[in-house]
């Protein structure tokens, strides 16, 4: 728990974080106990709780190259952006790619579940799986309502955990 020291508060956050962090830094401790380590995490709460601060806590405390996606590109060019993001953590493994504010990526009509941006994270995720990558995905939300359920399921990102104020 001494990655989040820089976070006051939510201590069952940090143990649940310090908890995965470890199945990353370690993975050949638990394989050997026969448990597959997990592909994500979904952190998610309202605007300015300190996601983006326990994520960058996180990818520090992993010794793993980390490779982060923010929307700051037009539709088009984001979508190019998230698939050469993943890329280079394929080619990196083991990493980490961190979604920084997922659910922005696409427009915010909540009927675009299936926009092109989200569509494309899935592709990258099963394309992970697909070619046995090491490739761990941290992503933040303020609203997982605008996020399909496709996308958030477990096998994708296994933990979502929720940081209320």
């Amino acid at each position: 728990m001494k990655y989040f020291e820089s976070v006051i508060g939510y201590e069952d956050i940090k143990l649940e974080l310090s908890r995965m962090l470890d199945t990353i830094r370690f993975p050949e401790k638990y394989r050997n106990l026969g448990v597959k380590p997990p592909a994500g995490i979904l952190l998610h709460g309202a605007p300015g709780v300190g996601k983006t601060m326990f994520s960058n806590a996180f990818l520090k405390a992993s010794d793993r190259p980390a490779f982060v996606c923010r929307k700051d590109k037009p539709d088009g060019e984001f979508v190019n952006e998230i698939k050469t993001v993943f890329d280079k953590a394929m080619e990196a493994a083991p990493s980490i790619v961190l979604l920084d504010d997922m659910d922005k990526f696409a427009n915010e009509d909540s009927s675009r579940s299936d926009a092109e941006e989200y569509v494309t994270i899935q592709s990258c995720i099963d394309a992970i799986k697909t070619e046995g990558k090491e490739v761990f995905v941290f992503a933040t939300a303020n609203n997982t309502r605008k996020l399909p359920n496709s996308l958030i399921r477990a096998g994708r990102f296994d933990k979502v955990i929720e940081r209320k104020v």
